[in-house]
């Protein structure tokens, strides 16, 4: 009787130890912790002691205390390219189930046994600066009994030292007040785009400058499903206006672990067509055509003054002070290109 009692007992110890392994990895999953707008590429790297790595995925193992082997393979595809390239290879030794981050590989009891690296296209990606492109991560996870779970995750990378595009307007494009639609490639992973718009007062003003300048026009925000928007739809705090030269950069707000990135686009410089463009141009074309004619004003501030898109003509008045009609001033000026001897002295007044 005792026999078949112990025999009964090993017979249930082994039906239940035959449960418990059919339950063995009932979940096994990768989080990437998206969107990774920059990121150095040995944090993808695959190798004992990862713990200064910054945070880039967690991998969760259901049930706990299991001993498992986790194999793994990441690989790269280059923007604009189809296929993917192997990366790094790598196998585990048996550790507890559990959930862990891509830091705790090689800096807890999860120990790196093989790892592989292609360093030809380690080398290609490190000559672009950051990553960029697409990052494949492909995961098998194998219990003691030889059953097996996969996970993949993938991460696209947006390189910091590249600015995205802006589509409109273009650089020195001349537009008409409130027609002023600005779009820009979609940035993946953003949660918002916002908008500053500042007047650029003169050509030798950098555009970096005049965006800087106290009292922006525009400072605004936009949902992340659109990628152009038309400023008069924007909130203004100072209406834009003909004749000028203005500067706008869009940028995309990201949400990373570690809180909010921003990444700015090109500047882009743009003016807005006045109504008194064409008469405001052909003055200062034959007053420059004049200035140049005369010995010693070639090169002067006030060459450098009528060369200025953002200059405008708001009123005419002879030597006096007194108005003078543009007919008035467009014969002077005639008089004057057909005979510069005339020409007793310029003086300018700034």
């Amino acid at each position: 009787m005792k026999i078949c009692r112990t025999l009964l007992f090993v017979l249930f110890a082994v039906l239940l130890s035959s449960s418990v392994s059919a339950q063995l990895i009932t979940n096994f999953d990768i989080q990437i912790f998206t969107p990774l707008p920059e990121l150095d590429l040995g944090a993808l790297s695959m190798a004992n002691d990862l713990s200064g790595a910054p945070k880039v995925f967690q991998i969760s193992i259901l049930p706990l205390n299991v001993d498992v082997i986790l194999e793994g393979e990441i690989t790269w595809t280059d923007i604009g390219k189809t296929s993917a390239l192997k990366l790094f290879d790598f196998k585990t030794r048996a550790f507890k189930s559990r959930s862990f981050y891509n830091t705790d590989l090689g800096s807890t009891d999860i120990r790196i046994a093989r790892t592989n690296s292609n360093n030809t296209v380690i080398n290609e990606i490190i000559k672009k600066g950051k990553p960029t492109g697409r990052f494949d991560i492909n995961l098998t996870l194998t219990d003691p009994q030889g059953g097996k779970r996969i996970a993949t995750g993938f991460v696209e990378f947006i390189n910091p030292t590249q600015s995205f595009t802006i589509l409109t307007p273009s650089p020195y494009a001349e537009v008409q007040l409130g027609n002023i639609v600005v779009s820009w490639i979609q940035v993946p992973g953003s949660d918002r785009y916002k908008i500053k718009v500042n007047k650029r007062t003169n050509s030798n003003q950098s555009l970096e400058n005049a965006l800087a300048s106290p009292s922006p026009f525009i400072v605004d925000e936009i949902s992340k499903e659109k990628t152009s928007v038309r400023l008069s739809d924007l909130k203004s705090r100072r209406p834009l206006e003909d004749g000028y030269e203005y500067v706008l950069q869009v940028t995309a707000v990201l949400r990373l672990p570690s809180g909010d990135k921003e990444l700015p686009s090109e500047i882009i410089n743009f003016r807005i067509a006045g109504l008194n463009d064409a008469r405001d141009n052909s003055i200062k074309n034959s007053l420059m055509s004049i200035s140049q004619s005369l010995p010693g004003i070639s090169g002067s501030t006030l060459i450098n003054l009528l060369s200025d898109k953002n200059l405008r003509i708001n009123r005419l008045l002879d030597e006096n002070g007194n108005p003078i009609s543009e007919d008035q001033l467009r014969n002077l000026l005639n008089y004057l290109n057909a005979n510069p001897s005339q020409v007793v002295s310029v003086q300018f007044n700034q």
